[in-house]
């Protein structure tokens, strides 16, 4: 099944009629998904999970549609958080059993494959759930060509523990090989590693020892959750390689309460591909705050805040909650903490209480209210550009340790880029400093450096004139960077 989102914009009035021109824009706009209504058709109730492509997944439905149900939000073009997208109700997909329905998804990858629970009537465990993982005909590319809509799912049998017995596998996560975590019978972590990579076929291993729920694994194959166990095993943990975990696996720090403290320490709300976490955890003054796990050193991120972290993405910036008058969605960065309800677009009636995932292109999928009732929102940034682009760079010239570098932006798309025309420099090399930026990113892939090269909007096939990018490498390391082009008048 596979249908538009526009019947419920026009119904529920989606923020989507925001203009990106206007020259208060804001860093973000809001677009509401859907809202928890219990209606019948289908729309994103309950947010989920969200990609690097902007898919977002969750589920709809309530007593009048006989249940929740697994629904993908695919937008047509990577990252395009202004449409109102194509909805795909997973249970209607071939190889799910008979009867399927109380779908939940939990996780998705880059890729498009999803993973989940259902119940299905007769099968599964003795609460009647299976386990599956659905997987697009065609797998999105990974430049952000997405494939939405056809494919089909396999359901998984239960997983037996010596000596504890089986269960269905729960709250799964999967990364862009197709591997999945999930916890089986008394919060086991389980394991399953496909025949070839993003297969439909694989084995499933499991720990031996420890209930340590996972909540996320990275393409390297780390794995990382939380544990309530007594001794050492409490609190969150990052694990590399196949099973069993080792106890070096927990990390404590000296700003959280200890593992033998008495209660749980706190645990972990994913994991980025450099084997970075964001984690929630009690806090030596006895309240819950959220910290950045990184590079073997956690940070407190939450300066001082009632506050909880939920997912990370590849430039460290983290997404989750604090607690003020209410439960706000916020923004951890770089020593600040933004409240997301502060730097979006929406005209009213709209409060964001969490944020549940944030992806590279720095678009968080939300949950808050609207009108009174739950509602999904997907912020993207107002600068990102999803219009095919292209960017030439001339050669790498110097004197003494400054260097220097043309480029030029071509707009291959078929809309017109507002000006003004910037170039982010992502990942640019360590030691390297950009010594003409306009400023650095805050809200589109965080703390890059970035340059403005033309204040003219850009026509389709239109090409900007050549900017010179200046580099001081007192180092002489070897210049890299990943260009992202920007636009518009909203903050970077």
């Amino acid at each position: 099944m596979k249908i538009t989102l526009t019947a419920i914009v026009l119904t529920i009035g989606l923020a989507g009629n925001i203009t990106r021109t206007n020259a208060q824009t804001p860093p973000y706009h809001a677009n509401l998904l859907g809202v928890s209504d219990g209606r019948t058709s289908i729309q994103v109730e309950i947010p989920m999970g969200l990609n690097r492509w902007g898919q977002v997944i969750g589920t709809y439905g309530g007593g009048l549609s006989g249940g929740t149900h697994a629904v993908l939000w695919s937008p047509g073009v990577a990252n395009d958080g202004w449409e109102s997208g194509t909805l795909f109700a997973i249970e209607s997909a071939s190889g799910l059993p008979l009867g399927t329905a109380g779908s939940t998804p939990t996780g998705i990858n880059d890729r498009g494959q999803v993973v989940g629970t259902a119940y299905t009537p007769g099968m599964g465990d003795g609460n009647q759930t299976q386990s599956w993982m659905w997987r697009p005909n065609t797998l999105n590319s990974s430049t952000g060509v997405l494939h939405c809509c056809g494919g089909r799912a396999v359901a998984f049998g239960q997983v037996a523990i010596p000596g504890l017995g089986s269960l269905a596998e729960y709250n799964g996560r999967i990364n862009n090989h197709g591997v999945i975590v999930a916890y089986g019978i008394y919060y086991h972590p389980l394991l399953w590693t496909p025949s070839t990579p993003n297969g439909l076929s694989g084995t499933w291993t499991y720990e031996p020892t420890h209930s340590a729920p996972p909540t996320g694994i990275n393409d390297a194959g780390q794995i990382t959750g939380n544990s309530c166990e007594g001794g050492i095993w409490n609190g969150p943990y990052l694990h590399s390689g196949g099973f069993p975990l080792v106890d070096s696996d927990v990390i404590t720090s000296p700003l959280w309460i200890p593992p033998s403290a008495g209660e749980c320490v706190g645990g972990t709300g994913g994991v980025n591909q450099r084997g970075h976490l964001a984690i929630s955890a009690v806090s030596t003054a006895n309240v819950i705050r959220a910290y950045l796990y990184k590079n073997g050193s956690v940070i407190d991120i939450s300066t001082g805040l009632n506050s909880g972290a939920a997912a990370v993405n590849n430039h460290d910036q983290v997404v989750g909650n604090m607690s003020t008058d209410i439960n706000r969605a916020v923004l951890f960065e770089n020593g600040t903490v933004t409240d997301l309800n502060t730097v979006n677009d929406s005209t009213g009636g709209l409060t964001l209480r969490s944020s549940i995932a944030i992806n590279d292109a720095g678009q968080i999928l939300c949950s808050g209210t609207y009108a009174g009732t739950l509602a999904a929102v997907l912020l993207t940034p107002n600068a990102l550009v999803t219009e095919s682009t292209t960017i030439t760079k001339g050669p790498l010239k110097h004197t003494g340790s400054t260097y220097t570098q043309t480029i030029t932006v071509t707009n291959g798309g078929t809309a017109t880029i507002p000006a003004p025309v910037s170039v982010a420099l992502e990942g640019l090399t360590q030691g390297v400093a950009l010594t003409n930026a306009a400023g650095r990113t805050v809200y589109v892939g965080g703390g890059s450096p970035y340059v403005d090269v033309s204040q003219v909007d850009l026509a389709p096939g239109a090409a900007t004139a050549a900017f010179t990018l200046t580099f001081a490498d007192p180092g002489q390391h070897a210049i890299s960077y990943n260009a992202r082009v920007l636009a518009g008048p909203a903050p970077r």
